[in-house]
């Protein structure tokens, strides 16, 4: 439960936060996301539907993502997908499956604290974006 608002969270904390970030294949509904970010050069694919996963594995590897926030359940096709991908390491992060209506919404914020923490932590780990500066003299 949650995990659709978790990862929309999410991807209003970074946009709030970095107001230069770049949004590239934004396929957002009412309900479900799927975008990549660009902060600091650092290429973040996000997804939050379980069962488009795999396709949105497949797009965020293809255009050089260098990090991956999806929504999974704690088992099968989803969590295969992302087990399954090579040259990324997996930080899972859990959420309470059961909890009152009124409770959920604060487990759901608090998960995407969370998450907004791991990914602050490699945006300031990543080089900035290199800018080409020339100078001419005399």
């Amino acid at each position: 439960m949650g995990k659709s608002q978790t990862i929309r969270t999410v991807v209003e904390m970074l946009i709030e936060k970095h107001h230069d970030a770049t949004v590239e294949h934004n396929h957002t509904t009412r309900v479900d996301v799927r975008l990549v970010l660009t902060i600091n050069g650092l290429r973040i694919g996000i997804e939050s539907q379980g069962k488009l996963v795999r396709e949105s594995l497949d797009l965020f590897v293809k255009i050089g993502c260098d990090v991956i926030v999806c929504a999974t359940r704690t088992s099968g096709a989803t969590v295969n997908a992302v087990n399954a991908l090579r040259g990324f390491n997996v930080h899972w992060l859990e959420q309470p499956a059961k909890s009152q209506p009124h409770e959920q919404v604060l487990r759901s914020l608090i998960m995407a604290r969370k998450i907004v923490e791991r990914v602050e932590a490699l945006i300031a780990s990543a080089e900035p974006v290199k800018a080409l500066t020339r100078s001419a003299s005399a």
